[in-house]
């Protein structure tokens, strides 16, 4: 299983985030008060769709931690998200965590106890969780947990493939980014989390045998016994500390170039728990020109992905005074069927705008006539 392939991350200079003073800073990360809470981009009402919870699970008995920690995972879950940034930004584009967030953007700490006899081994600790209610299939777990292991320990239960499908598992849940007392620190918690929304695939340009990387700096690279000939390479030597995908090439790119490796597989910048237009914001995702199968009208389509993963388009329907057909309609295929709009259809010489309302898939077509004609349409749905 994943869980026993990836993220078994160990105490190493590497793992624990030695930082290398190479050249100018690529990640800055935010600096936070002591005890001042942190506040992470702003989604929705903070719980609905798909999130990264963060969680603090101590044993039955044990110290409390919680009034201690609480303001720390929040600091580190900013630091995160600011390395998801600053990876968006190398392609030219954002992208942030959707956490589950308080009504003033503070990232909630969810508090969790199990027993002292499961707390030393992170697949119990998860059991333990999922048996007290933390089993959402469209929540990632970021769990600090008060006991020793191996570090950190990464996986997604929905399973996973390299395919670049939005339908990709990587997508549900619940995924699980465990790490324990002796590693707390927000590179490693980074780490595991990027396991669990699907780095790094063992097709991957620079993959190791066992879901690592190894052209350093870079959070996912270090020498975890699957290393090729050849060894551990620093291959981003302007990086100072934790990057995300030293190069974009391996598991993370806003925008990979037609032929490259992410263009055709699973590609975290595409995940459902990111997002990179600020609050609630739909990301762009493709411009099309529909045409009708006469000449006669265009739809100019641009569609959409919101941070819980449904899909939403935007068309502006123009025909030209010389259609052979008095109005064009857009026909629009859900879940739920089909439908045309809008129903009387966009007069000869016009031109209309259009939204579709967001559902799970949304695909569109154009037909000349209106929706009791409907003659016309394109062979092919977008």
């Amino acid at each position: 299983m994943l869980k026993e392939k990836w993220g078994r991350l160990r105490r190493s200079a590497v793992a624990i985030g030695l930082i290398a003073a190479l050249a100018t800073p690529v990640v800055v990360l935010p600096a936070n008060p002591a005890n001042a809470a942190s506040t992470v981009v702003c989604v929705g009402d903070g719980v609905s769709g798909r999130r990264v919870q963060l969680v603090y699970v101590r044993p039955t008995g044990g110290t409390n931690r919680y009034p201690e920690m609480d303001p720390k995972i929040q600091d580190w879950a900013t630091k995160i998200d600011a390395a998801y940034l600053e990876a968006a930004q190398r392609g030219g584009g954002v992208r942030h965590v959707i956490f589950v967030h308080s009504v003033a953007c503070n990232p909630i700490v969810a508090y969790v106890e199990v027993p002292a006899s499961e707390i030393n081994n992170p697949e119990k600790v998860a059991a333990a969780m999922k048996a007290r209610g933390y089993n959402r299939t469209d929540r990632i777990y970021l769990t600090f947990y008060q006991g020793t292991h191996e570090c950190g320990l990464g996986w997604n239960d929905a399973g996973g493939s390299d395919s670049p499908s939005s339908g990709s598992p990587y997508n549900s849940g619940p995924g699980w980014a465990m790490i324990d007392e002796g590693c707390w620190a927000w590179n490693n918690a980074g780490h595991e989390l990027l396991h669990a929304m699907g780095a790094v695939q063992a097709s991957a340009p620079h993959a190791t045998a066992f879901g690592h990387c190894w052209d350093d700096q870079d959070i996912l690279c270090y020498d975890d016994g699957g290393l090729p000939s050849g060894g551990l390479k620093n291959e981003c030597p302007c990086a100072v500390g934790d990057i995300i995908d030293c190069n974009n090439d391996d598991y993370f790119n806003y925008a990979p170039a037609a032929g490259t490796y992410l263009a055709s597989h699973w590609n975290v910048a595409n995940s459902y728990y990111l997002t990179g237009f600020g609050p609630g914001a739909p990301v762009y995702t493709g411009t099309k020109t529909v045409a009708t199968a006469r000449a006669g009208a265009n739809a100019y389509v641009t569609k959409y992905q919101l941070p819980d993963g449904r899909w939403t388009l935007k068309a502006k329907v123009v025909t030209n005074t010389s259609s052979p057909f008095y109005s064009a309609v857009l026909a629009v295929r859900t879940p739920s069927g089909v439908r045309y709009i809008p129903p009387s259809g966009v007069p000869r010489g016009s031109a209309e705008y259009v939204t579709v309302e967001a559902n799970t898939s949304v695909e569109v077509k154009l037909c000349e006539g209106n929706a009791a004609a409907k003659g016309g349409c394109t062979a092919t749905w977008w």
